[in-house]
């Protein structure tokens, strides 16, 4: 099943470099720090809600329901990934210009591995996606 799609051995590793970091932070979001919102700053309640029920149902989506769509169709998971991979990029870009001015994350443990290793993710989400675009496969 795995050799009908014809994609190369990158597309998944890749893929597996991408369920690796979602599976860490999808950890690190349900085991956050209790003081690391302020529950009398309105901003840092929004900023948690977003984090917590935005970034944690999308984690889950892609962990249970792109593989199914990735075996079912090339064709969906080739926009499915574009879609994840350009709403990667916007919540990079947004958290380097809003979030992390609102929000004082501590400097060691989880969160700073979580945070160095975004762009590796970045990059494998990118090379899905460019992949998926130029592969010649006949499943569709």
């Amino acid at each position: 099943m795995i050799k009908n799609l014809h994609l190369s051995k990158l597309f998944w590793t890749a893929l597996l470099v991408a369920n690796c970091y979602v599976i860490i932070a999808m950890y690190a979001i349900v085991t956050h720090p209790d003081n690391t919102f302020d529950a009398d700053n309105q901003q840092h309640i929004l900023a948690a809600v977003k984090l917590t029920y935005v970034r944690l149902t999308l984690a889950i989506f892609f962990m249970v329901a792109y593989p199914v769509i990735l075996f079912s169709s090339l064709k969906y998971a080739k926009y499915v990934t574009i879609a994840l991979t350009a709403w990667g990029i916007v919540m990079y870009i947004d958290d380097y210009l809003v979030l992390y001015k609102i929000i004082e994350y501590p400097k060691r443990g989880l969160v700073v591995v979580i945070q160095s290793l975004r762009p590796i993710l970045l990059i494998c989400l990118i090379w899905m996606s460019f992949e998926l675009t130029f592969t010649k496969s006949k499943v569709n």
